[in-house]
């Protein structure tokens, strides 16, 4: 069996060496042939979130880094194995900018499956996918949340067969080589996962006093012109109207300053609240938001309680899609040590595209009320309400006009590139 392993590791990660050894093993004992591609080795450039690899050229990224060696690698896999520490219940941030990439491995349109909107295919056959996770400790709810990822995964990559793992602590030799050999043994008998259970939500706390201070945390690549911050703007606004002062932060501009990046760790420890807003890529948070929250997680916890709420978006018409995000999100504010004050969900995030929420028209209604119930709770020292879910749930466009407006744009884009008939290129096909 063709076998390619995703290594997502950091350098000098013990037990990630000893998963990564044991797995070795295993594979040469199953007669595999295994290539492993360490990724803190690679020189991977974070998605842009443009679909120019959907609309511009298609099946592969326009930017020329080891982003598509990698893809064309996991296309020709008969197995693709993650194997990452688990973050927040999620995959570390250096797996998640390979995983990111693998949009281009898919097609744009919209189809439905299990009562859901993905992505068509864009080749007939798929790898199955192996996850390896390690944490020190066992954690119920964030094992839950990690099965929950990879499956999430293994539907929007078509994977035939599906298992995952976890590694606790510190296990015996024995025992480590005996739960690698179970789950290669379970993908060479298809025995796939079962759908996991996503554990609820961590119950949100209510502060005596209101917050004086907010921050926005935007987490897009398209920074002032995307969603994540129409939404996040919005929010500030109402805050800003109800008393509280207000910031803006663009993650994806300040990952890469260290003087930067220093100055908001300084701002975050004196603020009261902290919002992010992001959007959808792979089933959770865009890598480097991942590493921003790993980065803020590692510091020292704030002396005075500070609180953490976060608004997502995604492309799907269904806002459930998100739940695994949010999901995360939570754990992250656990780790750090703020407190937890809820998430809204946005399906159809592409309604907002960029612009503006108080000049758009009344298809915005329902986000801009959600927003503003938000705000009200939040500036008041409480959560987030379930009524400002609830008013964002109300779709004005039904799901069905969403996908079918969606996949009309997605040829038009195509059209304006001049690669309209090139769309289901298959550019990783195996010769």
């Amino acid at each position: 069996m063709n076998t390619v392993i995703l290594d997502g590791s950091a350098a000098g990660d013990r037990r990630g060496e000893r998963v990564r050894q044991a797995l070795l093993d295993q594979l040469a004992a199953h007669h595999h042939d295994t290539r492993i591609i360490t990724l803190r080795e690679h020189k991977i450039g974070n998605c842009a979130g443009d679909f120019f690899c959907w609309v511009r050229n298609p099946g592969q990224c326009i930017v020329a880094d080891d982003n598509r060696a990698i893809a064309a690698a996991m296309m020709a896999a008969d197995l693709v194995v993650y194997v990452t520490p688990i973050t927040f219940g999620g995959y570390s941030s250096l797996l998640k900018q390979a995983v990111d990439h693998q949009i281009q491995n898919i097609a744009p349109f919209f189809v439905t499956l299990n009562n859901e909107t993905h992505h068509e295919r864009r080749y007939e056959r798929y790898p199955s996918l192996l996850a390896i996770g390690w944490q020190a400790e066992a954690d119920p709810r964030r094992e839950a949340i990690f099965r929950h990822l990879v499956w999430r995964n293994s539907l929007n990559f078509y994977a035939p067969v599906t298992h995952c793992a976890i590694v606790t602590g510190d296990p015996a030799e024995a025992e480590l080589t005996a739960q690698m050999a179970a789950a290669l043994t379970a993908i060479t008998h298809t025995e796939t996962m079962s759908t996991p259970e996503l554990p609820a939500l961590p119950a949100s706390v209510t502060f005596d006093t209101p917050p004086h201070t907010a921050v926005l945390l935007v987490g897009s690549p398209r920074t002032r012109h995307s969603t994540s911050h129409s939404l996040g703007e919005y929010l500030m606004q109402q805050l800003a109207a109800r008393g509280v002062a207000t910031n803006t932060a663009f993650l994806y501009t300040t990952l890469g300053q260290p003087a930067k990046l220093q100055a908001l760790f300084d701002q975050l420890d004196t603020t009261d609240l902290i919002v992010l807003a992001f959007p959808l890529y792979i089933d959770t948070l865009p890598a480097p938001v991942i590493r921003f929250l790993e980065l803020l997680a590692a510091r020292a916890h704030p002396v005075q309680p500070q609180r953490f709420a976060v608004i997502g978006n995604c492309g799907f018409p269904e806002a459930h899609q998100l739940a695994n995000a949010l999901a995360i999100c939570a754990e992250f504010a656990q780790t750090a040590g703020f407190t937890w004050q809820g998430g809204l969900a946005l399906g159809g995030g592409e309604l907002v595209h960029g612009d503006p929420l108080a000049g758009m028209d009344g298809r915005a209604m329902p986000i801009r009320a959600a927003l503003a119930l938000a705000a009200e709770a939040l500036a008041q020292g409480q959560p987030i309400p379930a009524a400002a879910q609830d008013r964002l749930n109300r779709n004005v466009v039904p799901a069905w006009i969403y996908r079918l407006v969606g996949s009309a744009g997605w040829h038009l884009q195509a059209m304006r590139w001049g690669v309209h008939s090139e769309l289901y290129r298959q550019p990783y096909r195996a010769k």
